[in-house]
């Protein structure tokens, strides 16, 4: 008798423990809506599916960062899951300040938003928050240590919540002579050859001009390496620029006419007309 009613009391338990962690819809709107969301995963399709983990059902393109954001406008509880709906966002930056702006679609005006929709599987105890959490960033400080390696430069002096890294000093993969700067006795490398950087549909659909400052290392070869965002202009532009600069061919820099590996920072510039 006494064994029996252990095992209703346990069972009593689990039922009250589950009750109270399932997340309510009131609960899921609060923490979603009107929030400056990004996407971990930089998942390019805006309808997305994923299970109770939060881990996507199929497969999706990835984007720039500056091209996830989310604006939740409507969250629905339903039996078969979460249902999530709302604006794709954009990222422009004026200098190094971050500015959201809902992202466009359509090859000519008049544009519409663009439409999201999110469908995230019922866990087992009705718990969304781990989900969420895993799918979706709060804010660019909480998304800033997943970026890509070329953004880590740039994330850790104006994106990140901690103070500013110092520097971390550089030297040359080569293993054949240090990183050098130029000026002095050094002679600046000149661009060879040179790619046209191409446009991000979002940046086109919005008209949106600006100028990205790219960080490189120029070898003795004349290659680029080591590509880095230091100063972005955002909605996909960056990586563009990067891309651009990538395929660059350089007359290698020189000190006493020998080539010699060195840093510098190269200004790509998008101009809408």
């Amino acid at each position: 008798m006494r064994a029996r009613s252990v095992a209703v009391l346990f069972s009593l338990f689990l039922c009250l423990r589950s009750a109270t962690s399932q997340t309510t819809e009131a609960e899921l709107k609060n923490r979603l809506v009107g929030k400056p969301l990004y996407l971990r995963g930089f998942w390019r399709e805006d309808s997305l599916h994923f299970d109770s983990y939060g881990q996507l059902i199929g497969k999706s393109g990835l984007l720039s960062f500056t091209l996830c954001g989310a604006e939740v406008d409507k969250v629905r509880l339903e039996r078969d899951g979460l249902i999530l709906e709302g604006k794709r966002v954009g990222v422009e930056f004026k200098g190094k300040v971050a500015k959201r702006v809902v992202l466009q679609v359509g090859d000519r005006p008049p544009f519409s938003d663009e439409m999201m929709h999110i469908k995230i599987d019922p866990p087992a105890d009705g718990d969304f928050s781990r989900a969420v959490d895993t799918i979706f960033a709060d804010d660019l400080p909480d998304l800033a240590p997943v970026l890509p390696q070329y953004w880590q430069r740039f994330a850790r002096e104006n994106l990140s919540s901690n103070s500013p890294a110092s520097a971390t000093p550089v030297s040359s993969s080569s293993g054949t002579q240090p990183l050098r700067k130029i000026g002095g006795g050094i002679k600046p490398p000149t661009i060879a050859k040179s790619k046209e950087p191409q446009f991000s549909q979002a940046a086109r659909n919005l008209r949106y001009s600006g100028k990205v400052l790219v960080n490189l290392w120029v070898g003795e070869d004349g290659k680029p390496s080591h590509l880095a965002v230091i100063r972005p202009a955002g909605l996909g532009l960056d990586e563009q620029a990067l891309y651009a600069v990538q395929q660059y061919v350089f007359n290698p820099a020189k000190e006493n006419d020998k080539p010699v590996l060195v840093e510098l920072n190269i200004e790509v510039a998008f101009d809408v007309y």
